[in-house]
């Protein structure tokens, strides 16, 4: 039942995403539908923002949940089972592996260069790129991600990730360092 009451919520969102595809493949309506959507409190809202993203991203799959005050910026972005995401998120060009866990207010860009540069300035073809958080990995409080988390990770609250984290490590900082596990 609360699926379909999410459903149901969700419909105008949904309306204003499909409009994209009648303005030259600009994400307006699915931007403007994702945060909506993202001020739908509690589980009611967790339900909408599932319907949603689960109709609207490349996959969004069951068991998946993105909390309030959270968005996905691209259509792009793939979202496995079991993940979530916590309050007050922007996720950009992402995929987020099976368990990965982000906490509040989270950041994870579409790539380090998604702005552009001062020397190359802006441009939608080179800039945009995915960014890979690996299965069963917990993102921190505040955490900032521009560049691939590996699988089994943890990432500090705070931390400024700015290069790639492979697998099992621990990092924290700005710019991220990896840190000794702690067993």
């Amino acid at each position: 039942m609360l699926a379909g009451v999410g459903a149901v919520i969700a419909f105008p969102a949904l309306a204003l995403a499909a409009c994209d595809r009648y303005n030259g493949g600009r994400d307006d309506g699915f931007t403007l539908g994702g945060q909506l959507l993202a001020l739908v409190p509690g589980i009611i809202g967790d339900a909408a923002r599932g319907a949603y993203y689960g109709r609207t991203l490349a996959l969004f799959e069951p068991g998946a949940s993105v909390h309030f005050g959270s968005y996905f910026s691209k259509r792009g972005a793939r979202v496995y089972a079991r993940a979530g995401v916590g309050a007050y998120c922007v996720m950009g060009l992402v995929d987020l592996g099976p368990g990965v866990r982000v906490a509040s207010r989270v950041s994870i860009t579409s790539g380090l260069y998604y702005h552009g540069s001062a020397a190359g300035g802006i441009s939608a073809e080179d800039v945009i790129t995915r960014v890979v958080i690996g299965a069963n990995t917990w993102i921190g409080e505040g955490a900032v991600i521009g560049a691939n988390v590996g699988a089994d990770c943890i990432v500090g609250m705070g931390s400024v990730v700015i290069q790639a984290v492979p697998d099992h490590s621990t990092v924290i900082g700005n710019p991220a360092r990896r840190v000794p596990s702690v067993a």
